[in-house]
């Protein structure tokens, strides 16, 4: 017997691409009228709109304020390819490091047009004049103190290596792209048919004459948050090995980032564990609860158990939470004189992940969660006490026995009835992220084979195809928002010195002033809604706990920043 089931026909979701930067205001855009009443929690409130009116940017506020003095962002993650046409001009290749092949950093240089493909390693010191003393006193103990300082001379007096030879971060480096793009992405304008690209500062400053031309030739005009300011690559490895974070920390207050990204979090064997909650405990006993209350138990079973065989365990006699606590401290000590932006995590809890579970009104940790252009959290969006604000990004399906979040469209759904069911569902957004993609066969979205595996990636038309992707998760929300602290550090710089910059929680608080918690996620029309995700009548609880501040504004953050 055939199967006459139907199956819905996916409809096109047709959405402007860049309409994060119109939902965070940095460009201004005109959708159209906002219907009347809010439509249901199960009912889209997006408008769908490819080609809105764009009436403004923030950029032109910044640039009728003063001289172009960019503003310099350090991301921590996996690498960033250097060579992507959005890019380019973006990335500051002379500042950036790589502590993933090198304890003390190694950098790719160009290869020389020898006869051998074998050049030797250059010695180079990243940390030559690493100072930590202007950060004031760190919360140590004395032992610690001494463990941190042995080890900041021991940096400042090493050697990492310069290489010339392919760059592996053109094959392992996808997140790191997406995120770079995000925060400083930069079109190929171009002024007249025929006419060589300009950088962006050709465009909005007036003195492309005095620039060199871009060697972007990708007509896509794609834009980052900030594509005026330039990005300093700091690569790390998922190893947990700690000594890498602390590394990467030090090297971007050596370079005097003045903004710090980490669109990730850091395996701390102690800080990145994530307990139970109290409140979520309770009722244990009832029948509703017994999935919880078996959790509990295998949990607390499982904590009673012997130790696993770890192989890179510490030596009997020292303190393997040392270097872990002294990296905590540095961070929060870092946050004070540069914001350090971080993602709130993807796994939905209703508490954050490490180190973004350390963001508190006394220092410049910048905790980022996700919100759909539907006005929710997004479902994978964690949330809870210490959340800074919140970002556009995309969504995440959720079934559990608080609510329905499914991809109507996706022809999985209709497999299943879910009528059954008494829950309340919120509707699933297909609004992403566009953002820069790891070119070729290794990125998010799948290019072409390379044709040549000698011939350099920057070159090679072999390995085309793939240079964008649909983006997300609160690592893409994190990146946004170092874009927005940019923006703010260089409006500063604008009305003040290129070398002068605000400090972490100076940059936190325009932030969070700038930000509403009764925003709409243009292109949407709904403000932003409380969902129950983890506890009953949870939407209930204050608006914070879902959205911190709420959502950012980036032409009010600049105009505060103009003023200072």
């Amino acid at each position: 017997m055939t199967d006459q089931t139907q199956m819905p026909e996916p409809a096109p979701i047709n959405y402007y691409y860049l309409w994060h930067l119109t939902a965070l205001g940095v460009v201004d855009a005109e959708y159209g009228s906002a219907p009347p009443a809010p439509p249901a929690l199960d009912v889209s409130a997006a408008r769908a709109l490819p080609d809105p009116l764009i009436t403004g940017t923030v950029w032109d506020a910044i640039a009728s304020a003063g001289p172009l003095r960019p503003a310099r962002v350090a991301l921590i993650d996996v690498g960033v390819s250097p060579d992507h046409p959005n890019l380019a001009t973006r990335i500051d290749r002379e500042a950036s490091i790589d502590l993933t092949t090198h304890r003390y950093g190694a950098r790719v240089l160009e290869i020389l047009d020898t006869t051998t493909s074998f050049d030797r390693e250059e010695r180079h010191a990243f940390f030559a004049g690493l100072n930590i003393a202007p950060l004031g006193n760190i919360a140590l103990s004395n032992d610690d103190r001494d463990y941190l300082s042995d080890l900041v001379a021991d940096y400042a007096a090493s050697e990492g290596v310069l290489r010339r030879l392919y760059n592996p971060e053109s094959l392992f480096a996808s997140h790191g792209t997406c995120c770079a793009g995000l925060i400083v992405g930069e079109p190929a304008v171009v002024a007249e048919e025929g006419s060589p690209s300009l950088p962006p500062e050709g465009a909005f400053y007036g003195n492309g004459d005095e620039l060199r031309t871009s060697g972007n030739r990708n007509v896509i005009p794609y834009f980052g948050v900030d594509p005026f300011s330039r990005l300093i690559s700091i690569r790390t490895s998922f190893e947990d090995d700690v000594r890498q974070f602390i590394a990467a920390f030090l090297y971007a207050y050596h370079q005097k980032a003045d903004v710090i990204v980490l669109p990730r979090g850091l395996p701390d064997p102690k800080r990145s564990i994530v307990d139970p909650k109290n409140e979520l405990k309770a009722d244990l006993e009832l029948w509703k609860n017994q999935d919880a209350a078996n959790l509990f138990t295998r949990i607390a079973v499982a904590d009673q158990g012997g130790p696993e065989l770890e192989p890179k365990a510490a030596q009997k006699g020292s303190n393997p939470d040392r270097p872990w606590h002294v990296l905590k401290q540095l961070i929060l000590a870092i946050s004070r004189h540069i914001p350090i932006v971080c993602a709130a995590g993807n796994s939905g809890e209703s508490q954050l992940i490490y180190p973004a579970s350390l963001a508190a009104d006394n220092n410049g940790i910048i905790a980022v969660g996700a919100v759909t252009v539907e006005g929710f959290r997004s479902g994978y969006s964690n949330y809870g006490e210490g959340l800074t604000v919140v970002s556009p990004s995309d969504d995440g399906e959720v079934f559990n026995r608080h609510q329905l979040r499914l991809d109507r469209l996706s022809p999985f759904a209709a497999q299943h009835d879910y009528s059954a069911f008494r829950t309340r569902e919120y509707y699933y957004s297909h609004f992403s992220l566009l953002t820069t993609d790891l070119s070729g066969i290794f990125g998010y979205n799948q290019g072409s084979d390379p044709w040549s595996a000698i011939v350099p990636f920057g070159t090679n038309p072999g390995i085309g195809g793939g240079y964008y992707t649909a983006f997300g998760g609160t690592s893409g929300a994190s990146a946004q928002v170092g874009g927005l602290c940019a923006l703010i550090q260089r409006a500063y710089k604008s009305r003040h010195n290129p070398d002068d910059r605000l400090s972490g929680p100076q940059v936190k608080s325009i932030l969070k002033t700038a930000s509403r918690l009764d925003a709409i996620v243009a292109p949407g029309t709904r403000k932003l809604t409380a969902d129950c995700m983890n506890a009953e009548s949870e939407d209930a609880v204050e608006m914070a706990y879902f959205f911190g501040a709420g959502l950012p504004n980036a032409r009010a953050a600049v105009q505060a920043a103009l003023a200072i």
